[in-house]
């Protein structure tokens, strides 16, 4: 402390002092000193140390969470990828399923539907003789050689065949030899004409068989669209 100054000294006795402006201290700045400023195998201080160490620890612990990161979101692109596939092969086989369900109901269908047409057919033979008398004109007019032409027939329907002998004969021009014969392996309603050069087939179970040939056609060439 100074010198007490008169002037300091109140009148009471009372001394006072005035108030004195001191410069205000400069801040302490804490210098950051870099990591790589103490070598592998210097010493660091322990505020150091430790300040690596926490930045060390949270660098792993980024890695970490990025890597874990990266491999969750493969593995989900991989399992949806997987589940894609398995949708695709269960739409896939459910379509398979329902193409062989239509097509094995199709065949089942064309097999009834034959077996009606060949009722009906029969049944028709057998009321009505003018069936089978209008299938052997049909077979007649097909043939080319008149040289000998020979109509087999079932014995059921050769009796009234032959009463259209002259008929069937004019049907083409020219015949020079005209017959009607009795053949049992000749279903009712059906006939076998004979010529030189061949014979025409118009049998009851082969006019069915082109039916169902014709059918099978259709039915393969509806597939292919």
């Amino acid at each position: 402390m100074g010198l007490i100054k008169k002037s300091q000294i109140k009148e009471s006795g009372e001394v006072f002092l005035e108030k004195q402006s001191f410069p205000a201290p400069e801040p302490v700045i804490e210098e950051e000193v870099p990591l790589s400023t103490y070598g592998n195998n210097e010493e660091m201080p322990a505020e150091d140390a430790t300040y690596r160490a926490r930045r060390e620890a949270e660098t792993i612990k980024q890695e970490a969470k990025r890597s874990g990161y990266e491999e969750g979101k493969r593995q989900g692109q991989a399992e949806i990828q997987q589940k894609m596939k398995e949708a695709l092969e269960t739409l896939n086989d459910a379509i398979k399923a329902r193409k062989k369900i239509i097509k094995d109901a199709e065949a089942e269908i064309l097999r009834l539907a034959l077996k009606s047409a060949e009722q009906i057919i029969r049944s028709e033979v057998s009321l009505h003789r003018d069936v089978c008398l209008n299938i052997v004109s049909e077979a007649i007019s097909r043939v080319s050689d008149r040289e000998q032409v020979i109509v087999r027939v079932n014995r059921e329907d050769a009796e009234y065949i032959k009463k259209y002998k002259d008929r069937l004969s004019g049907i083409v021009d020219g015949i020079r030899s005209f017959s009607i014969l009795e053949d049992n392996q000749i279903e009712p309603g059906g006939c076998i004409v004979e010529t030189n050069l061949g014979y025409i087939d118009a049998r009851i179970n082969t006019k069915i068989e082109s039916i169902e040939d014709a059918f099978r056609k259709l039915s393969e060439s509806e597939e292919e669209k």
